[in-house]
């Protein structure tokens, strides 16, 4: 014969659960409240003690997705992963869940598993523009470039104007023996974007490849002007003085490139040659 205090129980956990619904409904307007006024410690908090009312709730993915963007934007990039982890396990397919592991992974250059993800997107949704743009680049720079092609194709087709992936194509054609494709895309890109010093010195490397030098620095010249604060700008010059064996003024260079924050992972193969 059961116990007395077993229905008691029973009658308590039957009588909390709607309570407990109602208290996890309030709780999650709350946290949206609280991020809409950028409090991100106290939206942290707020949600950790929220998924503690129901850890295996299915909407609880959205709260993970929540505390993953805060340690995100916080620079806690493990804490981040494992939110976005916890929140893939309760929804696998969720896009904003793995766009965003999949961007973390970019940013820790662990390109192979952000691969992952973006295909599992596109399993989901095939014309995610976004996930079909950073395949693609993975693609690229693995030299998978007949899958790279693949991913830009339907990207461009999907956005004509989709200036990434316009460029990344561009990119691409120089990398795959293209250079006639190459130039005249980054040519169309110039035309319709003459205020983006990046296509500039993307022609800038063409030009550089083709020793076409005075076109080089012409093109480079251009992306300082626009951009004389953007290291990049500096350090693609520093490559065509070298290629020019002007090594003084390639120095010169990539020192202006490291006040303006240029990595040495960046500087460094630069002043290999400049010391050669």
């Amino acid at each position: 014969m059961r116990s007395l205090s077993y229905f008691l129980y029973l009658i308590f956990l039957f009588a909390f659960s709607p309570l407990r619904a109602q208290l996890y409904e309030q709780s999650v307007r709350a946290i949206v409240e609280t991020l809409a006024a950028d409090s991100l410690e106290k939206a942290k908090n707020m949600i950790r003690q929220t998924i503690q009312l129901d850890p295996a709730k299915k909407s609880n993915a959205i709260l993970y997705q929540y505390l993953g963007e805060i340690y995100q934007r916080q620079g806690q990039g493990e804490k981040a992963l494992e939110a976005y982890g916890k929140g893939i396990e309760l929804s696998p397919a969720s896009l904003d869940l793995l766009l965003g592991r999949a961007s973390l992974y970019m940013q820790a250059n662990n390109s192979e598993k952000a691969l992952t993800d973006y295909s599992k997107v596109l399993e989901v949704q095939d014309d995610n523009e976004e996930a079909l743009f950073f395949r693609a680049y993975i693609y690229s720079q693995q030299r998978r470039y007949k899958e790279a092609r693949a991913d830009y194709k339907l990207l461009l087709e999907l956005n004509p104007m989709h200036e990434d992936g316009r460029l990344g194509l561009a990119l691409l054609n120089s990398k795959d023996g293209r250079p006639r494709e190459a130039m005249e895309q980054l040519d169309a890109l110039i035309q319709f974007y003459p205020t983006h010093a990046r296509h500039y010195l993307a022609r800038c490397g063409l030009y550089e490849k083709r020793k076409e030098y005075e076109k080089a620095k012409k093109d480079v010249a251009t992306a300082i002007e626009l951009e004389p604060k953007n290291p990049e700008c500096y350090l693609t010059r520093a490559s065509l003085y070298l290629a020019m064996k002007k090594k003084r003024l390639a120095q010169q260079d990539c020192r202006t490139a490291i006040s303006l924050g240029a990595s040495p992972e960046q500087v460094t193969p630069l002043l290999v040659r400049v010391h050669d």
